[in-house]
């Protein structure tokens, strides 16, 4: 249903008071305002209504309120309201982004046809809006791999189909390049109540230590298993059900054959086989792939989202990043930190609290990469695990705070 509701911006009082009396008996909600000052509190981007403001007013007048509605939501539908001698001031604002404009005095149904026009393209605005955010929500797949590239496309595609089929998943692509992501994608991608359990097999794996129920199992580096953990990971399938296995490696399965990998295993599995693409085969998202990385430091950081630079872009389109995501997440907070340290004067953000400050970074993102094991954050840092520890401790940090749920 059409949320009925106009923000009234009139420093004549009894013209306010009386548009508002009549916009009320058609039953529009109406919020008044005397001026831009009372105005603009009322002004958001998640206003459901429509914005009738004056233009002659004292102060701030009818193209201040414009402006600042602009600078909040470009699709708030404003009608300016002018008088005769200022139709004129009135075409300027048209061209500036009113909706419409009304000279005064002017018939109800005129005013009440314009408005109503206006919060019809408002509710559409409003729900075009709701359902984007809805859609976004519910597809993790547009969330953890944005982009545009016909590349980054289809893998959306292939993880949305596979995820409620009941198959096994083989991932395999460059290192770095989001093949764990993928697999926690597919689990969220997933209508099933199911646990999440991610293992690296450089680890010994032990079937009785696994969850009990539906489980999705992701096992990282597939071409590095021992015989006896292959052995392990066929039992599990031969004796449990509920369970969805997803491997990741760098390698295909017909690589892995030719590495002789337990055929029975391979056969088990049979798994559906998709490729995680290099930063290299998606270049053309690498802008919005950094900006979502920077914004994920800031959030870290709980500070403002910088104005990023065409610099910056242009360094993050030059380079190939052998690393892939680690490395241009890397760079990224990087630049994330000194871009927000501009912002600061020198004694509010001292070069030691800018270190600390990015250590801490580091440090947090380092072991959430490692699914919170301290051994493994450490080797990645090429720290001593004394070190490790004692920097963790400074910062307070804890490695279990960092494991995948």
């Amino acid at each position: 249903m059409m949320k009925k509701q106009v923000l009234l911006i009139e420093d004549d009082d009894a013209l306010r008071a009386s548009l508002a009396q009549m916009l009320d008996l058609e039953g529009i909600t109406v919020l008044q305002a005397n001026g831009f000052d009372q105005a603009r509190r009322s002004i958001r981007a998640n206003f459901a209504g429509v914005i009738l403001s004056d233009i002659r007013m004292p102060q701030k007048d009818g193209f201040d309120v414009l402006a600042y509605a602009q600078s909040v939501d470009t699709e708030l539908p404003v009608v300016m309201l002018t008088g005769e001698a200022d139709v004129p001031m009135a075409l300027r604002a048209m061209k500036e982004g009113a909706y419409d404009f009304l000279e005064k005095p002017c018939a109800s149904s005129t005013l009440l046809d314009v408005l109503t026009r206006a919060l019809h393209h408002r509710a559409l605005i409003t729900r075009t809006r709701q359902m984007e955010q809805q859609l976004k929500r519910n597809d993790p797949a547009a969330t953890y791999f944005p982009g545009s590239s016909q590349v980054i496309k289809d893998l959306r595609t292939n993880l949305r189909q596979v995820a409620n089929q009941p198959l096994h998943i083989h991932l395999y692509g460059e290192q770095g390049a989001g093949k764990k992501m993928a697999g926690f994608t597919i689990h969220a991608l997933s209508n099933k109540d199911t646990t999440f359990v991610s293992y690296n097999l450089e680890d010994p794996l032990d079937a009785l230590s696994l969850p009990t129920g539906p489980l999705v199992l992701s096992l990282k580096n597939l071409e590095i298993t021992s015989p006896d953990t292959q052995a392990e990971i066929l039992k599990i399938l031969q004796t449990r059900d509920g369970i969805k296995i997803i491997t990741t490696s760098t390698k295909s399965i017909e690589q892995l054959r030719a590495m002789h990998l337990s055929e029975a295993l391979l056969s088990k599995l049979n798994p559906a086989e998709i490729n995680i693409p290099s930063l290299k085969q998606r270049k053309s998202d690498l802008p919005v792939l950094f900006e979502s990385l920077v914004r994920q430091t800031t959030r870290a950081l709980n500070t403002d989202m910088p104005q990023i630079p065409q610099s910056i872009y242009a360094q993050v389109m030059a380079k190939d990043w052998i690393g892939n995501i680690p490395a241009l997440r890397n760079f990224a907070t990087t630049m994330a930190v000194g871009l927000n340290v501009r912002k600061h004067q020198p004694d509010d953000f001292t070069l030691a609290a800018q270190m600390d400050t990015f250590e801490r970074l580091v440090l947090s993102e380092t072991l959430k990469c490692n699914n919170g094991k301290a051994g493994d954050a450490a080797n990645a840092l090429g720290l001593p695990r004394k070190t490790f520890y004692d920097r963790l401790a400074r910062y307070d940090l804890r490695p279990k705070d960092f494991k995948a749920p």
